[in-house]
């Protein structure tokens, strides 16, 4: 999101240490919840000393109680086996949940992409020295496949791509199967029938977890996270590391191959009764739609994830990016679940803010995933009277104000009101904020813009 937008969010910081609010929540009661999953569930990557899981802010926000049961590396097939194994204690906790969260799908993705990917390497002769096919692991994970693969050295992958049309043309149709063998039931690629790797095996195994949970609590909520993208670099980025050449093009149909991929776990997740889901890959992707991502706007993973960090691997002298949720990522998650279950905490002081605030870069928090935030407190900017719409009837409430501010008479916005009045960020309620709301409401009604407030406050900086 634009610089504009990070002003919005100084605000909400100043307002978030002094204005303290109803903080009853709206809708169920939520006491318990269950977490069960991976390394994303788990908060791989974050610093337990000063950063949370979307289990501790989803804690904090819902005032309830959290049992994390995630595991790093699991896959659908190990899930099923350890709600089957559960201890007493934990089958109690899940048959008290109120909610039960699962996050699972990815590293089966993962270690069929990456034996695929291996295995290619091998046949091209693009392993580091020391490693031959024998090498390669039944299930290897993405440290495995980083530590393996000569990606950048002198003769590697990037200058495989990069030798000429044949080897690129090569690499895309590894690619393009690949990406076939996940999500295709029927048809053909071009090494052969179609697997449907999504359909035919992580499915099955979702649902049997899920139906497992249900046996255990059959009135609790069950919400599935889908699985995001993390491979939406950002064009600098892409620029910088790896310049024009046919490296770059194979980026980006890696990019939108595995969009494909990530789309068609969300919609077979459909498929599966008795399941609520949480769209985290729409929300980290933050386009409209799937259709609007290119090289120009890739989606905002990148934002999400460290995936644009280097990260010591686990193997001994590898070099990685993590592709694991950041701090930031761990608040989409939260919103995105908090949402779901329809619970509304206004607290400004809650941990859900304060992850927000202490975010060094929040102000280029993506548009779409920031309204999903934002709807966590429930504030719309520039609706100040409340009634839903940002029009001229706020804007003569702010200019109203602004007069009673300048005149040095005593003001009527509280803290809150004052924020979700102060459109222009700058932490000052003025005619400024009144000649914003009415410029968005002028285009609004006059056909010449269509979106919401959050987007049109997007484009101010442009």
């Amino acid at each position: 999101m634009k610089k504009f937008l990070s002003f919005i969010m100084s605000a909400a910081i100043a307002v978030s240490s002094t204005a303290v609010v109803n903080a009853s929540a709206e809708g169920e009661n939520i006491e318990n919840m269950v977490i069960f999953g991976d390394s994303i569930a788990k908060g791989y990557g974050l610093d337990p000393e000063t950063e949370y899981t979307y289990g501790d802010i989803c804690a904090d926000y819902l005032g309830c109680n959290v049992e994390n049961y995630a595991v790093d590396g699991l896959d659908t097939s190990e899930l099923c086996d350890l709600i089957e194994t559960l201890s007493d204690d934990r089958k109690q906790a899940v048959s008290d949940a109120d909610v039960v969260v699962i996050s699972i799908g990815g590293n089966d993705i993962i270690h069929y992409s990456a034996k695929k990917i291996l295995d290619y390497a091998a046949r091209r002769n693009l392993l580091k020295e020391g490693y031959t096919a024998d090498d390669i692991p039944a299930d290897p994970g993405m440290s495995a496949m980083m530590e393996m693969i000569n990606f950048r050295g002198k003769g590697g992958l990037q200058d495989y791509a990069n030798s000429g049309i044949m080897a690129v043309t090569d690499l895309n149709k590894e690619l393009k199967a690949l990406s076939m063998n996940l999500r295709l039931t029927t048809g053909n690629n071009a090494y052969g029938e179609n697997e449907g790797v999504i359909h035919n095996n992580i499915m099955p195994n979702i649902d049997k977890a899920v139906k497992m949970i249900d046996d255990i609590n059959p009135d609790a909520k069950i919400i599935v996270q889908t699985v995001y993208q993390p491979l939406q670099f950002s064009p600098s980025f892409v620029q910088s590391e790896y310049g024009s050449g046919n490296y770059s093009m194979m980026l980006t149909q890696i990019r939108e191959d595995f969009n494909l991929v990530m789309d068609t776990f969300r919609e077979e997740l459909k498929t599966i009764d008795g399941i609520e889901i949480a769209d985290v890959f729409y929300q980290f992707t933050s386009l409209k739609q799937l259709s609007d991502s290119c090289i120009a706007t890739p989606g905002y993973a990148h934002y999400f994830t460290n995936i644009q960090e280097p990260l010591e691997a686990e193997t001994e002298g590898g070099k990685t990016k993590d592709f694991h949720p950041n701090q930031k990522g761990h608040l989409a998650i939260a919103s995105t679940i908090l949402d779901i279950i329809g619970v509304k905490n206004t607290n400004l002081n809650s941990l859900y803010t304060t992850v927000f605030k202490n975010i060094s870069d929040n102000g280029y928090y993506p548009a779409i995933a920031y309204k999903k935030f934002m709807s966590g407190i429930d504030i719309v900017p520039g609706d100040v009277n409340g009634d839903g719409l940002t029009d001229t009837v706020d804007a003569a409430a702010v200019l109203k104000e602004y007069a009673l501010i300048s005149a040095k008479k005593p003001e009527t916005f509280d803290e809150r009101t004052k924020f979700i009045a102060n459109v222009n960020h700058d932490q000052f309620v003025d005619s400024v904020d009144a000649t914003v709301i009415q410029m968005y409401y002028a285009k609004l009604a006059a056909g010449t813009y269509s979106g919401d407030i959050f987007a049109f406050l997007g484009t101010l900086d442009k």
